[in-house]
């Protein structure tokens, strides 16, 4: 019998065994043929390897989770909004959109619900220290909107909605810039708008933000753009230039007391709902050190700083004023325009940087007037600053339609600029402003009134509060639910939507869609006119030469475009009663669809005078050039 020759064959964790006579293959785990203890070490190795894996991807999940977008709003918290909307209005309907807010909204962070609460007080509450969630670790710890009330400005019940509607948004304060709109008393009494707003009205606006837990910034202008004031005749002698009535004589002690007392009614006026900042305006002085006063203190003081000393000696005094009025921890703002073409050395030597805030505004869709150098030298001397973008009024002085993609690319570039700029300032930015200017300056015509810029002013604030994130999808989603509209389009100066349920939605719809379209249908039905064309044109209407047997044609022609033209403006006029004086809605319609008017009118005037002739000049006659 032959003997038996055995084989043993390792093959990864498999043992084979390999009879000779039978080539029988017998497989057996290897751990079998192991210790025990080099088994377990080997298992234990390869599940510590899986639980490290795990659990870094776990980790990795939680991070990107709870880390975007920041400070937005939750898309579970805009779904339920969404469900809780009433029905859209129609356009034709007056709206009065407002929103139940849960009573435990004002414990949930920002981050998760845009809603903050309304308490239902009404009797004025002393000033208390703001406990809504902290924002120290988002991208803007504050998002403030700014209401300009030099022009347009809204009733009293129209404000409140407007703060109840960005309390929601997410927004953490306000700017106002009362200028002649607000109760002066005393020597200012006299200069105050005829529709100015009483004491209760300043109440209830206070109040309201307060209870909403909006930070309210006052602004006052102690510099340039007085014009509110300096306009008059009594005023004249306090003028930098005579000839200009925008900038104050710095050098006049007199004059520079009634920007102290301004500053006096407005802290007073304010200070028992809390002021943690006031801004001291001092933005676009074109013009300074000329009147006489000025040219004394230059000489005086000023050998070695010339005019540039002296602006910034009044900044200092007025900001150190305002700090003394409030308290010393109130922080003061300033627009950064003239601050960044004065001497570095001068605001070092003076500290100015220790008392004034700058408030870095650019409202260009790419950021152009802006620059490294600018940034930087601002950030010798100011260990902070602010940036200030635009939702209205900063498109063209007499832009009255919204162009909402125009404000949204200056928007989302801002965020790009706070990242590229910020690590240059010792304690980076406090915020942003987002403005909405209602007038150029007080002798300038209306810009975007608040109804045409709503939408836009909360697609932008979602912009803010969802940054660094660029996601413009979603933030016009979010601005959109926000609003009660049925989608939202940034496309020129096309409506934003069809159908929404905001408060001034119907006035925005009027203006920005049906009076277009009326005035681009009457125009071409005034210039397809054959009987208008030859016998009512410049030439008939001046030379009095006509053919009256058209005129019967004609005039029922015009007079019924007369009546398209009157509907639509009775309808705008309806839908603005609750939104502003009627100063204001006369104002506007005269400035905007008054041309219209006018027009038409003009022809009916002229055909009627022109059919009253009933002899006509010999030819040729002279034509006056």
């Amino acid at each position: 019998m032959c003997s038996i020759r055995k084989r043993h064959i390792w093959k990864s964790r498999i043992f084979v065994k390999v009879e000779a006579n039978n080539n029988t293959v017998l497989p057996f785990i290897k751990c079998k043929k192991m210790f025990p203890i080099r088994c377990i070490r080997r298992r234990s190795m390869d599940f510590i390897l899986k639980g490290v894996i795990l659990t870094t991807i776990c980790l990795f999940i939680v991070h990107m989770t709870s880390s975007y977008p920041k400070g937005g709003i939750s898309q579970r918290t805009l779904d339920s909004m969404q469900n809780q909307q009433q029905t859209p209005v129609p356009v034709k309907k007056r709206e009065n959109f407002e929103e139940s807010i849960d009573s435990n909204v004002e414990q949930q962070s920002k981050k998760d619900n845009p809603f903050v609460a309304q308490p239902t007080v009404k009797s004025l509450q002393p000033a208390a220290k703001m406990d809504r969630p902290s924002r120290e670790e988002e991208f803007y710890k504050n998002v403030i909107i700014h209401f300009d009330l030099k022009g347009a400005p809204p009733k009293v019940d129209y404000f409140l909605e407007m703060l109840r509607l960005i309390a929601k948004g997410g927004a953490t304060g306000i700017l106002l810039e009362w200028e002649d709109m607000f109760p002066w008393t005393g020597k200012l009494e006299q200069f105050k708008n005829t529709d100015a707003y009483s004491d209760d009205d300043v109440d209830s606006i206070l109040n309201e933000a307060k209870n909403l837990k909006l930070d309210v910034i006052p602004l006052v202008q102690t510099f340039g753009h007085l014009e509110w004031i300096l306009k008059y005749e009594e005023m004249r002698k306090f003028r930098e230039n005579d000839a200009y009535p925008q900038v104050l004589c710095l050098g006049n002690e007199e004059g520079v007391e009634y920007v102290k007392e301004m500053i006096r009614q407005v802290v007073k006026k304010h200070s028992k709902y809390g002021i943690p900042f006031f801004h001291i305006g001092a933005d676009e002085a074109f013009e300074f050190g000329v009147c006489q006063e000025s040219l004394d203190w230059i000489k005086k003081n000023g050998k070695t700083g010339g005019k540039q000393l002296l602006a910034l000696a009044h900044l200092k005094a007025i900001a150190e004023f305002a700090k003394q009025e409030i308290n010393a921890d109130a922080q003061i703002l300033a627009w950064h325009d003239m601050l960044k073409d004065f001497d570095p050395r001068l605001i070092k030597n003076l500290e100015l940087g220790q008392i004034v805030q700058p408030v870095v505004w650019d409202y260009s869709e790419n950021i152009i007037t802006l620059n490294d150098y600018i940034f930087s030298t601002l950030a010798d001397n100011f260990p902070t600053m602010w940036a200030s973008s635009a939702y209205k009024g900063a498109n063209y002085p007499s832009a009255s339609a919204s162009e909402v993609r125009h404000y949204e690319t200056n928007n989302r570039n801002w965020i790009k600029t706070k990242q590229a700029q910020e690590r240059k300032f010792k304690n980076g930015l406090q915020g942003i402003i987002i403005t909405g200017w209602q007038r150029y300056d007080h002798l300038a015509g209306l810009c975007e009134t608040l109804p045409i810029g709503t939408a836009s002013m909360m697609l932008q604030m979602q912009i803010a509060l969802n940054a660094p994130s660029t996601d413009m999808e979603t933030t016009r989603r979010q601005a959109g639910k926000l609003l009660g509209c049925q989608g939202f389009n940034v496309d020129g100066v096309t409506i934003v939507s069809n159908q929404c349920n905001y408060k001034g939605f119907q006035t925005y719809v009027i203006y920005q869609s049906e009076v277009p379209n009326l005035f681009s249908r009457i125009n071409g039905e005034l210039g397809k006119n054959h009987h208008l064309m030859g016998w009512a044109n410049r030439y008939n209407k001046k030379y009095n030469i006509s053919q009256n047997w058209y005129h019967k044609e004609m005039l029922p022609f015009v007079q019924s475009l007369v009546q398209q033209y009157e509907r639509v403006e009775n309808d705008l006029r309806a839908s603005m009663k609750d939104l502003f004086f009627d100063n204001t809605i006369d104002e506007f319609i005269y400035e905007n669809l008054g041309e219209m008017s006018e027009k038409l009118h003009g022809y009916v005037d002229e055909i009627q005078r022109l059919d009253k002739l009933r002899a006509w000049p010999k030819r040729h006659f002279p034509i006056r050039k």
